[in-house]
């Protein structure tokens, strides 16, 4: 078996995050939302830095907000008001047509996620490979970076880490 104290791990591409992501986050859902509504956390990024902690991949807080930023217009102009209008649908509805609706702004949410996810996966692939380290706390990491202590929240993120810990890479 390699040694990977000193072997430089390579980035997921594509395809091997969002099907991941696919798998882990029926897991995380309840609390990737919370996390999503009440501390402004993107899910993709949470779901991205869950992934490079079970490489054991490390990142600095400065490259966080590099994946921040890179996915921050396609959040803003299209995957969020996708997710407002699904949330807030019209009452005049009828219940057919409510449904009907809700499904298809959920596909339109759904890829604008996908595309979320590519340029964050652009943006890592911009960064140097990794050794991989033993312990590197990118959840938590990422709430600092958002200005929020993380410490209330580790029970929380021990369970994100331990569902992360239950899907294949």
């Amino acid at each position: 078996m390699p040694d990977l104290s000193k072997q430089q791990l390579p980035w997921p591409d594509q395809q091997q995050f969002w099907h991941w992501s696919l798998a882990l986050y029926p897991n995380i859902k309840p609390l990737a939302l919370q996390w999503q509504d009440e501390l402004g956390v993107n899910v993709n990024l949470l779901l991205l830095l869950l992934y490079l902690q079970r490489q054991r991949l490390p990142l600095a807080a400065t490259e966080i907000a590099l994946l921040q930023h890179a996915c921050k217009a396609q959040q803003q102009l299209f995957t969020a008001p996708l997710r407002q209008l699904r949330r807030q649908l019209p009452a005049h509805l009828s219940d057919n047509a409510a449904v009907n609706l809700k499904q298809q702004l959920l596909q339109a949410e759904l890829c604008s996620e996908q595309l979320e996810q590519q340029q964050l996966i652009a943006c890592l692939h911009s960064l140097p490979q990794r050794v991989a380290a033993p312990d590197c706390a990118l959840p938590a990491l990422y709430l600092q970076l958002l200005a929020i202590d993380p410490t209330p929240l580790q029970q929380q993120i021990f369970d994100l880490d331990q569902a992360a810990a239950t899907v294949d890479i």
